[in-house]
């Protein structure tokens, strides 16, 4: 099957950020729930042919209680007369004998979907909100080989066979792309930070530089710890502009700061939990060494 095909094979993907640390209330749903769409209209054609894949873990002999529901999803109910299900290895643990997955599998139209109440039911699993998803729900487009699960109001992952196909989604919206796992993501698309790397001389400086500042900080990592977080590169005039517009296309907001008669001090800045400042200085500091610059580190100022 295709979906297993995609979800276990395909070494192509990319992970999108949909919920924002920045924003609150309905602000934060807003959002996330624009982004998911936005992915997803560029993504399915209506004349696509699309596999809705639902899954359920739960312990063997609870007979009844797993459907995931899928009839109020889409628009006309007597499809759901053609739904396939079967029984995996429970998708967690393959190990765990007492637990097991049932996975159900619907083939539909674009059009034969409610997708805004879909999005909004994923995007409510964490919280006491409905509509809300039992279980895991997922994508596959049969005509373009591709697979897009939207785990829970934070993120989504799209997994496609061929990088190719992937191309356009990463141009289109790669502001969006999850910072977390943007060098990675970029090395596969041989752009952007493909090609920069820090030594380990470099790296152990950083990461030493980074404890002994959030030591500083009297910042507690177990307790809420989300911050405004702004970094500082001094960039050779000739590069600021094409250093600022590269940061502009992640999820940091650029500021040029002040310019000198050489050099530059760059300011990006963004809403996250203290605990990612590692991945947050290797972003910066990479960035840093591609303008032929340099990172001067970060100030940290709790959100709320």
């Amino acid at each position: 099957m295709l979906y297993n095909q995609l979800i276990k094979e395909s070494s192509n993907w990319i992970r999108f950020e949909l919920g924002l640390d920045k924003l609150e209330g309905i602000e934060y749903f807003k959002e996330m729930h624009y982004r998911a769409k936005s992915i997803l209209n560029f993504l399915f054609y209506d004349s696509d042919t699309i596999w809705l894949i639902a899954s359920v873990s739960n312990y063997k002999n609870c007979k009844g209680t797993d459907l995931p529901k899928i009839k109020r999803f889409l628009r006309n109910k007597k499809l759901t007369y053609n739904l396939k299900c079967k029984t995996v290895p429970y998708e967690y643990d393959e190990e765990d004998t007492e637990m097991e997955t049932i996975q159900y599998s619907l083939k539909v139209n674009k059009k034969d979907m409610r997708l805004d109440y879909l999005i909004e039911a994923i995007g409510n699993k964490d919280f006491i909100r409905k509509p809300m998803i039992n279980g895991n729900l997922s994508f596959v487009n049969e005509t373009k080989g591709i697979l897009f699960h939207m785990y829970d109001d934070r993120g989504c992952d799209v997994f496609s066979l061929k990088k190719d196909t992937l191309l356009p989604l990463y141009h289109k919206f790669r502001k969006w792309i999850l910072d977390y796992n943007r060098i990675e993501i970029d090395r596969a698309f041989e752009e952007g930070l493909f090609n920069c790397y820090e030594t380990i001389e470099e790296k152990e400086m950083r990461l030493k530089t980074n404890e002994i500042k959030i030591k500083e900080t009297e910042i507690k990592l177990n307790q809420v710890n989300t911050c405004h977080i702004t970094h500082a590169l001094e960039i050779p005039n000739e590069f600021v502009q094409a250093c600022s517009d590269e940061i502009g296309l992640t999820g940091f907001t650029v500021v040029v700061l002040y310019r000198g008669s050489n050099s530059t001090i760059v300011n990006a800045t963004k809403t996250e939990a203290l605990a990612l400042i590692d991945y947050q200085t290797e972003l910066m500091s990479l960035y840093s060494k591609k303008y032929k610059g340099n990172y001067k580190g970060w100030l940290a100022e709790k959100a709320f």
